[in-house]
Parts: structure tokens; C-alpha cells; sequence
């Protein structure tokens, strides 16, 4: 997966679950926008290291289980 790609999923990633999280925790109330997209950057923060680090390891790891 190339450096765009991993960037472009953790954003839409962050995106989406924040969304959904947000929508199930407050419902579509006046202050939904402003929490969606709190919440969207906290994602973003979270997801994006993530999307670098684990990837290649889970590589690593289902090559060595490959039969």
C-alpha cells in the first residue's frame, strides 16, 4: 500500500467512525457538527500514526503463518 493510499484510508477511516460514533452518542442534535468533527480530528490523530506502523508488521506476520 503506497503512502497516499495508507494516508486516504486513516482519513476516511477517522471519517467514517467518528460519524457513526457521534450519530449513536448524540443523535442529529444542534451540536452534532461541531462534536463530528471534534471527534474526527482526535481520529485522525489516532489513525494515521497507526496506519504507518501496523501494516507492515501484519505483513510480516501473516507471511511467516502462510502455508
Amino acid at each position: 500500500m503506497s503512502k497516499k493510499q495508507r494516508i486516504l484510508n486513516g482519513i476516511l477511516m477517522a471519517f467514517c467512525m467518528s460519524f457513526a460514533m457521534t450519530l449513536i452518542n448524540l443523535g442529529m442534535s444542534d451540536i452534532f457538527f461541531k462534536a463530528w468533527m471534534k471527534s474526527w480530528v482526535i481520529g485522525l490523530i489516532v489513525t494515521l500514526p497507526i496506519s504507518f506502523i501496523f501494516p507492515p508488521i501484519i505483513g510480516k506476520l501473516v507471511m511467516k503463518i502462510k502455508i
